[in-house]
């Protein structure tokens, strides 16, 4: 393998000109030498491709409607020409290092079936700074079906050619699209990681994870798609991840009617 291998990141936006340009400029700061970018408008009120002039390696498309997050990811990974892929959302950053810390670790690796290497993440989005931690190695396929394990889309250096074998993002998922893009991924790919905070996730207007009816919906297609896996462990297994469906849904409920804080100690955040 080329010892420096091209690396796609597709960042898809909306409405956040402000925040887009901090998440490319994370891009561009990046110690990895071998990268390209694109960007993905999802039909925003104003076009930002003025806002994007002058950085190099930059590809720019634009959606005629909007047509939702997991399409523009989409509609990046299908111009994607890197070896490898990394998503990130334009409210979010890559710390410096991250690209090449993550890239050591693929071309270290003796297994063909490494697919995935992850990281940790500073977390912002609930106005309490904490740091989410992704130790996560090997075939996880099992323990990522029992609870979701890995944290952050933007945390996720994978190979393009894994994420396209699995049909990349699922467009009908309003929430929860990478934990599902993880279980597909990791029922034949491995996962990996690099010990360090390597991404910083922010607070920002509109975010999903406090969208309550996107979570709900998203919760119960996620469930319902993966249904059968669940049942290839036992009826055990299936019945307990009936009974967190439940839970879950009860927890979004509790958001929507009384707000975030509520929701957030009921998780003790």
């Amino acid at each position: 393998m080329d010892p420096q291998p091209l690396v796609s990141v597709v960042i898809p936006t909306y409405n956040r000109i402000d925040l887009l340009t901090r998440a490319v400029d994370s891009v561009q700061n990046q110690t990895y030498p071998n990268i390209e970018i694109i960007v993905v408008d999802d039909g925003s009120q104003k076009d930002p491709a003025d806002v994007l002039n002058g950085y190099k390696n930059l590809h720019f498309f634009r959606n005629p409607k909007n047509l939702g997050a997991s399409y523009s990811r989409n509609l990046g990974l299908s111009k994607a020409n890197g070896i490898f892929i990394n998503f990130l959302d334009d409210d979010d950053i890559l710390f410096p290092e991250k690209i090449e810390k993550q890239v050591k670790v693929f071309l270290a690796a003796s297994e063909p079936s490494l697919g995935i290497v992850t990281c940790h993440s500073k977390d912002e989005r609930s106005g309490r700074p904490k740091i989410k931690y992704n130790r996560v190695k090997g075939d996880i396929y099992r323990a990522l079906l029992d609870r979701y394990i890995v944290s952050g889309t933007e945390t996720l250096l994978m190979k393009t050619a894994a994420v396209k074998s699995v049909g990349g993002f699922d467009e009908q998922l309003q929430s929860s699209q990478e934990y599902d893009l993880l279980i597909r991924l990791c029922k034949d790919h491995t996962i990996d990681f690099v010990d360090e905070v390597l991404t910083r996730e922010f607070r920002s207007v509109d975010q999903i994870s406090t969208n309550f009816d996107k979570k709900i919906q998203g919760a119960r297609h996620l469930y319902s798609k993966h249904d059968h896996r669940f049942r290839e462990f036992g009826w055990g297994f299936w019945l307990k991840k009936k009974i967190k469906l439940q839970i879950l849904i009860l927890r979004f409920y509790v958001g929507k009617i009384f707000g975030e804080n509520v929701y957030r100690k009921l998780l003790r955040e």
